[in-house]
């Protein structure tokens, strides 16, 4: 067999195990993930399972680089379907995609943010992805800023030095950024994360029925006018 074909086949492979395994999460959540399970579904032993994934944790960490891979790709596509100078444009598009994105995907969402994994232990890789994902919303924040966009200010707020000190920390892409725009960049992401996670533990589900969308749009929107961005 030809090295391209058998590589193929080891992938082609690959990605049955990791559908399997969405399906086993799906059905009774992330902390129940078992090689034994997924091989007995596939026909296979076990151990034929270590040819393409050596151990569980190996497996896990595949799940989430995908997941984070297919997640920035969302957040870049709806940042750059908006022209570069609409700041508040591109906010909106992001943030909303965000959300979006964790509706469609639950389990990819909840793995990377929410669900516990015993005794998994986390893969550098992981946080590399990690970074360039909170890149995102922070790069397009620091645009905003440098245009005069943000008329946001700590002017009557208590920072401690020590406080902006860790803001202006530099990050891992070798480039510091104004305190402010950190801090923008972290209530930002929280704020979203937090009505995601709401949702998808369907605690809005009583209260609000099926305006969820409208309400996060609502959020949205009062987030971009609260930042002042324009």
């Amino acid at each position: 067999m030809r090295p391209g074909r058998r590589n193929q086949l080891h992938e082609n492979v690959r990605e049955e195990i990791k559908s399997v395994a969405w399906k086993q999460m799906a059905e009774k959540g992330a902390s129940s993930l078992s090689l034994g399970a997924i091989a007995r579904e596939l026909g296979v032993t076990t151990p034929a399972l270590y040819r393409y994934f050596p151990a569980r944790n190996d497996l896990i960490t595949a799940l989430i680089s995908d997941s984070y891979a297919t997640f920035t790709e969302a957040l870049e596509a709806a940042r750059d379907c908006i022209p570069s100078g609409d700041h508040a444009g591109r906010f909106r598009s992001l943030f909303l995609a965000y959300f979006a994105w964790a509706v469609s995907h639950p389990q990819q969402y909840l793995l990377m943010f929410g669900s516990s994994m015993p005794g998994y232990q986390l893969d550098s890789a992981v946080g590399e992805l990690a970074d360039r994902c909170f890149q995102v919303p922070l790069d397009m924040l620091a645009a905003a800023a440098r245009d005069g966009k943000i008329s946001f200010t700590f002017e009557g707020f208590h920072l401690s030095s020590k406080l902006q000190e860790q803001l202006e920390r530099i990050p891992p892409n070798g480039r510091s950024y104004p305190a402010r725009v950190m801090y923008l960049t972290l209530v930002s992401w929280t704020f979203i994360h937090g009505v995601t996670s709401l949702e998808l533990t369907q605690r809005y589900a009583g209260i609000l029925a099926d305006q969820s969308d409208q309400f996060v749009e609502l959020e949205v929107e009062r987030f971009v006018k609260s930042i002042g961005l324009n």
